[in-house]
């Protein structure tokens, strides 16, 4: 029986081995090698039978399509803009990107030459004749560059009138206009002189970008914490040494947010930071403002390649140090709840804990914020000659104004000894290590 069903496997492996062969030799000659014929670029492609007809011979045709961009070179040209940019801020783009463009080129003027399909798959033949493609490329290539031209003379008028933010969004429109051919020469004329559109457009957005500066009017301000500054920030927008009006203009805070970060300069070149209430840990921070150059882009053009060409550049920003004052704190104690050295023990536990983060301690009526803590004992159960005790206090942070910021009442803290008098002292001890490692913890971390 074995021995049969080895014959039988055997059979049918020689079977399909012969309708394999079969299969290859139906085949036309263009599927089994890609031709390669003079005078012409040729592109094959070949797809899985899946999905609707229509599906797969739509992506049979892309991949044919992109197969002709790949016979077309991709040399980039040492005197391109690509160049440039690849030289300055290292790869600038894909190889896949740059056949996408180039694929482009082909959805007028190839010929289908043939198709071929079996059970499993499909494939797909074009070709276009080199003249063509190039003729068509040169067609292409001049409307682009005349294009590109025109805008590069608008964004020259607008430099004139110190409008660079105007200027600048001409020229990277320029470049969108060309920026399949940025890796080729863009060769043409200007007022009897021959350019490069490509570079010229691309030196005049460093030229723009160089000559833009901000400063502040000011380089420190000190503010307590929790509290605004007293004046608004002034920061000068200037090109080319001079006030430009309309450049956007991001503020940052390295504190925490800022609620209007983002504004215009004027007419006089100046953008202002409104006081705002500022938080912060630290002794030291700072805010920055800095040139927006992706809402320059942004309101340019669409490309986000083209816009990249700016957003990679580094402006100097201006930056303000802020120094950071901790609020001042103080402790009252109320309602006479504690003896003398019960009290210096609490004001001592305060005072660590007010330090140890870095506040101030003042009187009473000079402070920012004032603790006022208040407690009292009542007598617990009795049982086996012991005798227990509770403590139980609230504590009330208020600040200047006599404004309560926050309040807490503490739990029933118990103490036991062999009398009440010990019992009290013990239930003390543990409300005062409850102090210490957490209420007045609590209390400072609620003062912003």
């Amino acid at each position: 029986m074995r021995r049969y069903i080895v014959i039988l496997a055997l059979f049918l492996a020689s079977c399909a081995a012969k309708k394999q062969a079969a299969e290859f030799e139906a085949q036309p000659d263009w599927v089994k090698q890609k031709p390669i014929i003079s005078g012409y670029y040729v592109g094959i492609g070949s797809v899985k039978r899946v999905g609707t007809s229509a599906q797969y011979i739509a992506k049979a045709r892309q991949g044919a399509l992109t197969d002709l961009a790949e016979s077309v070179s991709s040399n980039i040209s040492s005197t391109s803009v690509l160049h440039s940019i690849e030289t300055e801020y290292g790869f600038a783009e894909s190889f896949d990107q740059r056949i996408q463009v180039s694929t482009d080129d082909y959805l007028e003027g190839f010929d289908p030459v043939d198709f071929y399909e079996n059970e499993g798959s499909y494939w797909v033949y074009y070709k276009i004749a080199k003249s063509t493609y190039h003729e068509m490329k040169e067609k292409k290539k001049q409307e682009a560059v005349a294009t590109a031209l025109a805008k590069y003379q608008s964004g020259l008028d607008e430099q004139k009138v110190n409008k660079p933010k105007e200027a600048l969004a001409f020229y990277l429109q320029g470049l969108q206009a060309i920026k399949r051919y940025l890796s080729e020469e863009t060769p043409t004329q200007l007022d009897g002189n021959s350019i490069d559109i490509g570079n010229e457009l691309y030196s005049a957005t460093s030229e723009i970008l160089n000559s833009l500066a901000i400063e502040s009017t000011t380089n420190k301000i000190t503010v307590k914490r929790g509290e605004s500054f007293s004046e608004n920030l002034k920061f000068l927008l200037t090109y080319n040494n001079k006030p430009v009006q309309g450049i956007p203009v991001e503020f940052s805070y390295t504190g925490g947010y800022l609620k209007k970060d983002r504004q215009n300069s004027d007419i006089n070149g100046f953008v202002q930071l409104e006081p705002e209430v500022l938080y912060s840990r630290n002794s030291k921070e700072q805010i920055t403002a800095s040139i927006n150059l992706k809402n320059l882009a942004q309101k340019a053009v669409d490309d986000l390649f083209i816009r990249g060409l700016i957003l990679k550049r580094n402006l100097k920003p201006a930056i303000v140090q802020v120094i950071i004052e901790a609020p001042s704190l103080a402790l009252i104690i109320t309602d006479n709840s504690c003896k003398a050295d019960e009290c210096d023990r609490i004001e001592n536990i305060f005072n660590q804990n007010a330090k140890q983060y870095g506040y101030e301690l003042k009187a009473v009526k000079s402070a920012d914020y004032v603790f006022e803590l208040s407690y009292n004992f009542k007598r617990g159960e009795s049982a086996g000659g012991l005798v227990s005790s509770y403590v139980s206090g609230k504590i009330t942070i208020k600040d200047r104004s006599n404004n309560i910021v926050w309040a807490k009442q503490t739990v029933d803290i118990k103490g036991v000894g062999s009398n009440i008098h010990e019992a009290k002292n013990m239930a003390l001890r543990e409300f005062q290590t409850a102090l210490d490692r957490k209420y007045f913890k609590q209390g400072i971390d609620n003062i912003k």
